[in-house]
């Protein structure tokens, strides 16, 4: 049980990196910062071993040169001996084809234990940073300095950057994230093609790009056999699926074997309101 609940707090960690791949940012290829939606709301089932074990919620919106984002999520494993909730949100501007938050949040519950992560942005640097409970420190501890807050992003703004719209190659992204406590990559890279079925008897099939998507950490982690275990973990999978008539992708799983078993978040509903292609739902 010890380990499970250890690996359940890794897993947290690796799937809120993740989870940046699935933070309901649809765009079209080779279309302008302007294209990108006007609103989505997305809903994703969390499993473990094929259970269910929870959800999170994503919001976005834009506006002009501006976006918003948030999400909201539970956990709940061991018959609720282990319950996480958390909640996150950050607005930032849009420039080109690239993002730049300006403020960022997290607060989160693990059972009785809490904590509440706030940052604002100032060129892409993590700044007025405020973390509680602090984070550790020790020998185990691999050192965060000042320019590891550099050239980042939070991890709900990193989505914009892993599928932006003006690369030929979804599966082809490196970006780097800081997260208030943690510095890491998530690096993408193609793997395979999918038929992912339609979701009424009636529909056809459509064809998903498998990315590889592996955490590549830095600084401000505890350089354990866990952390090396992650770190070295090839078998993570993001799903990205055309949406059928348009231009648009959309993360519809994400997969993360480990040692204990198989995590994943899976499409429940997405529903977007864009320019382009007007109103429309997704389900899984």
């Amino acid at each position: 049980m010890g380990g499970l609940k250890r690996s359940c707090g890794i897993r947290v960690a690796l799937a809120t990196s993740l989870a940046i791949a699935v933070q309901a940012c649809i765009m079209r290829p080779g279309q302008a910062a302007e294209a990108w939606p006007a609103a989505v709301q997305a809903r994703y089932k969390l499993k473990y071993e094929g259970i269910g074990v929870g959800h999170i919620d994503f919001t976005s919106r834009t506006t002009g040169q501006t976006y918003t984002m948030s999400s909201s999520g539970e956990v709940s494993l061991m018959f609720g001996a282990i319950r996480w909730v958390g909640s996150s949100n950050v607005s930032g501007a849009i420039e080109g084809a690239s993002v730049a938050p300006k403020s960022y949040a997290f607060d989160w519950q693990k059972n009785k234990k809490g904590g509440a992560i706030k940052m604002g942005f100032a060129g892409k640097k993590a700044v007025d940073l405020a973390v509680e409970p602090p984070a550790k420190t020790g020998p185990e501890i691999v050192p965060l300095t000042e320019q590891h807050k550099s050239g980042v992003l939070d991890p709900l703004s990193a989505i914009m950057a892993l599928t932006r719209a003006d690369a030929a190659d979804p599966c082809d992204r490196r970006v780097a994230v800081f997260d208030g406590k943690q510095r890491f990559d998530i690096v993408f890279s193609f793997k395979r093609k999918t038929l992912i079925p339609a979701a009424n008897s009636g529909g056809a099939s459509s064809v998903g790009l498998v990315c590889r998507a592996v955490y590549a950490p830095i600084a401000g982690y505890k350089a354990d056999s866990h952390a090396k275990a992650y770190a070295a973990n090839r078998d993570a999978e993001v799903v990205l699926r055309r949406v059928p008539s348009t231009n648009l992708l959309i993360p519809h799983s994400v997969t993360i074997p480990t040692s204990w078993g198989t995590g994943s978040m899976v499409i429940d509903r997405v529903d977007v309101t864009s320019a382009t292609a007007g109103q429309f739902a997704l389900t899984e």
